[in-house]
């Protein structure tokens, strides 16, 4: 680890000097105070290009619409704040360097490779204050102090060249290594205080403290405040594609590159494992070949909603949440059962909840379920129709009539229903579809029963017991004693 290039980093794009007060901009450049913080000093300033988040690939078919452009944080109307994170470095180095690492940044490259001695004294045209020197008498007559001085401290440096080993010109310009306690305590400097790791993509904000991108966004699910100081940040949006801490991804890669590289490769790792696995939202019964709008609001789901977009075919699984109390039982087959929704349109908005549009496309079992960040995963089976047997076929009524008689309920449904009751039933659900395995799931809908019963529809890998299972659900309902005369009550 070099001192001399972690200096170089610590350096002010404006005056080229070492940081003084350093304050981190919303362009992601660290100048000192005395400059000029709004607009930014720097001619031409332009933040490096930072990926979109999230990572849509180029395959996807999602159309996503990011949030609106949030403001810029407001400039402060007293005294910037210091960055604490280039603060403590700064300082840290400075108890390295010792009392006298306070040089002026012209002499950089003279003290830098000159053997540190507790016993330096600082230097006429340093700006240091001056300390005033006894000068050692060594005869009574004053006229004589000046030479019997200098042949003094000659002696001294022969005596001290004859007895100290011989040390090269080479050995004396090479800077001195620095102490092992440096880099565990600057790799605690830089250390994000959410996941208490290394810094990775680290994000200023306008308190001047310094978290991992992903770190922030994930705590900014949860609360607009700061994890440290509680200070209230701007929102969501405007950390979506922040620029970065320049200064530090320079020190970072700087001071410890195997392990910032490391870094970036275990957090891709988990991205990877996490879209590997199946999320699941638990939220209600959906049946395939129908759309679905959401709203995510929820963290775990908000994170969830971002891993799905960084997939080739953004999509999970939807299910219904366990039922306690009575009749747990009876729902504990159909709890593994739901239906995959594949997201077709997001809309962000500026505080971090999206408004998602989904189609739903087929069934599927949870073989194996866990829990990742809040959300839960799993691994499944898909499950698709298989033909019908002859024997089934030919026992009972045909499909075609199981149809005409659930539609025969429906339009008594409607006669006797509401105006509004109808037009809606219109609306969400549309016209019905001709095929026998997507009509029994578009009747279900419409029916006016428990939908922990309607759920027995998803593992029946028939569209014909579909069928007799929906009529057999009908004659019930006319059997009941509040379906009469043709009035259905809602």
């Amino acid at each position: 680890m070099d001192l001399a290039a972690l200096r170089a980093c610590l350096a002010c794009p404006v005056c080229a000097r070492t940081l003084q007060n350093p304050t981190t901009l919303p362009c992601g450049h660290t100048v000192c105070q005395t400059h000029q913080i709004s607009p930014c000093p720097l001619p031409h300033c332009a933040p490096p290009p930072r990926p979109a988040r999230p990572r849509i690939p180029p395959a996807s078919r999602v159309n996503y619409l990011p949030p609106p452009p949030a403001p810029l944080a407001p400039p402060p109307e007293h005294t910037p704040k210091p960055d604490v994170t280039i603060n403590k470095v700064l300082a840290l180095l400075d108890s390295v360097l010792g009392e006298d690492s306070s040089y002026d940044d012209d002499d950089d490259d003279i003290l830098r490779s000159a053997p540190r001695s507790p016993t330096v004294r600082t230097r006429p045209d340093s700006p240091g204050p001056s300390r005033p020197r006894k000068r050692q008498r060594i005869h009574d007559d004053p006229s004589d102090d000046e030479g019997d001085l200098l042949s003094h401290l000659m002696s001294a440096a022969a005596r001290q060249r004859d007895t100290a080993p011989h040390v090269s010109l080479t050995d004396r310009m090479r800077p001195l290594p620095p102490p092992p306690s440096l880099e565990k305590e600057l790799q605690t400097e830089l250390a994000c205080e959410i996941c208490f790791m290394l810094l990775y993509s680290p994000v200023t904000t306008p308190c001047q403290h310094t978290f991992c991108s992903k770190c922030l966004h994930r705590a900014l699910d949860h609360s607009n405040l700061c994890p440290l100081c509680r200070d209230s940040l701007p929102g969501f949006s405007f950390f979506d594609d922040h620029p970065g801490n320049q200064t530090l991804e320079t020190l970072l890669a700087t001071a410890f590159p195997a392990e910032y590289t490391a870094r970036g490769a275990a957090i891709a790792a988990e991205e990877r494992d996490a879209r590997l696995d199946t999320p699941i939202f638990v939220c209600m019964l959906i049946f395939p070949g129908h759309p679905t709008a959401l709203h995510f609001f929820e963290p775990r789901y908000r994170l969830m909603l971002r891993r799905c977009l960084e997939q080739d075919v953004p999509s999970f699984g939807m299910i219904m949440p366990a039922r306690t109390g009575a009749g747990a039982g009876v729902t504990a087959q159909t709890a593994d059962y739901g239906t995959m929704l594949e997201v077709r349109s997001v809309q962000m908005l500026a505080d971090g909840r999206s408004m998602v549009e989904t189609w739903s496309t087929y069934r599927f079992r949870i073989l194996e379920r866990g829990t990742l960040d809040g959300y839960t995963v799993g691994r499944i089976e898909r499950i698709d129709d298989v033909p019908d047997s002859p024997s089934l076929t030919l026992a009972g009524p045909s499909n075609e009539e199981l149809m005409e008689t659930c539609t025969a309920f429906l339009h008594q449904l409607r006669r006797g229903t509401a105006p509004w009751v109808v037009q809606r039933l219109n609306n969400v659900y549309g016209a019905p579809p001709a095929d026998p395995a997507a009509f029994a799931y578009w009747v279900a809908l419409i029916l006016p029963i428990d939908e922990f019963e309607k759920a027995k529809l998803l593992p029946i890998r028939s569209a014909r017991l579909r069928l007799r299972l929906v009529v057999h659900w009908i004659e019930q309902l006319n059997n009941n004693w509040w379906f009469t005369s043709g009035c259905v009550i809602f």
